[in-house]
């Protein structure tokens, strides 16, 4: 098996095993305090830590299949040049958003390097760190999609990506299914 695929199948476990113990946590922290009228004091500061893990892990993720909402519909109306154009300018921006990102979190992990959670005692600056990891990947695999554009690698078929919203797929689900009939 390639590395990558390795490297992506640990990432997808991590975030699995991560939301299955944030799940547990906050649950049983329901049913303690409903129940019982205790709780568990670390509970609220780790699920909150996972959850910010969780949601950088899973935008990496998504951005790795191409699957951020995009406009699609409007793009592939545009000509070969329209798209290639469109597909640069998101390249780009994307690369300059996930810049200010990595720089951000950097500076803040750096800052918050030695304050402590009250409770855990983790460090705040690990909270930090999920958003430079998100921000390193996602920016890595806009590098490598503006190199292969701009070495003309990149098929014609990928200038047009991202996903539509739910609503408009199930809209032309509904338009294709009364064609038929």
């Amino acid at each position: 098996m390639k590395l990558r695929a390795v490297l992506l199948r640990i990432t997808e476990d991590l975030l699995i095993a991560g939301f299955v113990v944030m799940i547990a946590m906050v649950f049983g922290n329901v049913v303690l305090r409903y129940g019982f009228n205790s709780g568990i004091i670390v509970s609220e500061e780790a699920s909150r830590l996972i959850f910010v893990w969780l949601t950088f892990g899973g935008a990496f993720l998504v951005a790795k299949d191409g699957q951020h909402l995009g406009m699609t519909s409007v793009v592939s109306m545009l000509g070969r040049n329209g798209r290639w154009w469109c597909r640069l300018v998101v390249e780009m921006l994307s690369l300059f958003c996930m810049a200010l990102l990595v720089i951000g979190c950097w500076q803040q992990a750096s800052i918050n390097l030695d304050n402590h959670a009250p409770i855990t005692g983790v460090p705040l600056a690990v909270t930090y760190f999920a958003g430079l990891a998100g921000g390193l990947g996602i920016g890595a695999l806009h590098l490598i999609a503006l190199a292969r554009q701009l070495s003309g690698r990149m098929p014609d078929s990928e200038l047009v990506f991202g996903a539509e919203s739910e609503e408009l797929s199930a809209f032309e689900a509904s338009q294709a299914e009364e064609k038929r009939r």
